[in-house]
């Protein structure tokens, strides 16, 4: 049990425990500078809770993982897994890439190419520095768009299960925002984000098998399809609860963790879904974001684009650049 948070699907499961938020919590409040210090301060890292550990998100890049081992003494102790790619030293790219070699040995020292330590205040940055080269526009975008929303709960969502045939089914949303209710509560609202040039707006579906001779008119353009197989899981019976549960234990864990820093303030719908203030539902439909496009494109084939998928029940919300989205206002006003 995490946090009075009853057995669910294993896919579903979301939250920290008591003991990992206390060896947060300890690190947090330690008089010495560390790591985690730096990581709740930071304005370019963005904390996703999954089951049992967090994910560090930099411009839709997860840069690391912070995952839990198991002590004798008060609270789990932080462990943070990182890519090696993003441990090579940003200001290489001022240097000459090149490394002699004189036939035996390469004239390389390890800790003037890669990160060996962390140091405080250098470190870390060095990190976010990096991993923001691999970003492409469209996580870049989702980044933007989160970070300018304080009620985005949740990123590069994903829920993997087995299926009947044994393949593995893996619904990747990309944000999760709250918004109120309009009974009252508090509805979470899934979200798909696309760059305006992104294939899968444009191009058809993969064919099923044995769809050889389906006719590309009783086909649906990628994203349809797409959203459709979102919805699908977030509306069955059998996923609603779970997911609601989950979700109020992330919003407990956010506000766990923005009492730990200043610097990690959560919006107050969060904050009262999180203290059982207000219910908690999943609403049905998942939102298509479009962005990256001008004027033109907005008058002419976003526009065309946008009526065709909504006459096929998918929900848009387009914005030229993605740092113009106040994503929980946009959905309200789209309803």
């Amino acid at each position: 049990m995490v946090n009075g948070l009853k057995s669910e699907p294993n896919f579903l499961k979301r939250g920290l425990s008591d003991s990992q938020i206390a060896g947060l919590k300890a690190l947090a409040h330690s008089p010495a500078d560390n790591w985690w210090k730096e990581v709740l301060e930071s304005k370019d890292l963005l904390l996703a809770v999954r089951s049992g550990y967090l994910n560090a998100y930099v411009k839709g890049q997860s840069v690391f993982k912070i995952a839990f081992e198991k002590s004798s003494s008060a609270g789990s102790q932080p462990r943070l897994a990182i890519h090696y790619k993003y441990l090579v030293k940003p200001d290489l790219e001022k240097r000459d890439p090149y490394v002699s070699f004189d036939g035996k040995a390469f004239a390389l020292n390890p800790a003037a190419i890669v990160n060996t330590e962390y140091e405080a205040k250098l470190t870390l940055p060095q990190l976010i520095k990096t991993a923001a080269r691999f970003a492409g526009p469209e996580k870049s975008g989702v980044h933007k768009i989160a970070r300018n929303e304080p009620k985005v709960i949740d990123l590069e969502i994903a829920f993997t299960k087995a299926g009947e045939n044994g393949d593995l089914s893996a619904p990747r949303m990309d944000i999760a925002v709250l918004v109120p209710g309009k009974s009252g509560g508090a509805e979470l609202v899934f979200c798909e984000a696309k760059c305006a040039d992104n294939p899968e707006l444009w191009s058809l579906e993969k064919l099923p098998k044995g769809g050889k001779n389906l006719p590309p008119l009783a086909r649906s353009t990628a994203v349809i399809a797409q959203i459709r197989k979102y919805e699908q899981f977030i509306q069955a019976d059998e996923n609603q609860q779970s997911l609601v549960d989950g979700y109020v234990i992330v919003c407990k864990n956010l506000v766990e963790l923005s009492a730990q820093s200043s610097g990690r303030q959560v919006d107050d719908l969060v904050r009262q879904v999180a203290e059982g203030k207000l219910a908690l539902s999943i609403h049905p439909h998942v939102y298509l974001l479009i962005y990256d496009f001008g004027q033109d494109e907005k008058d002419g084939r976003i526009k065309k684009k946008r009526q065709e998928l909504n006459k096929a029940g998918v929900r848009t919300i387009a914005k030229g650049k993605p740092s113009d989205f106040q994503l929980a206002d946009d959905i309200l006003r789209a309803k």
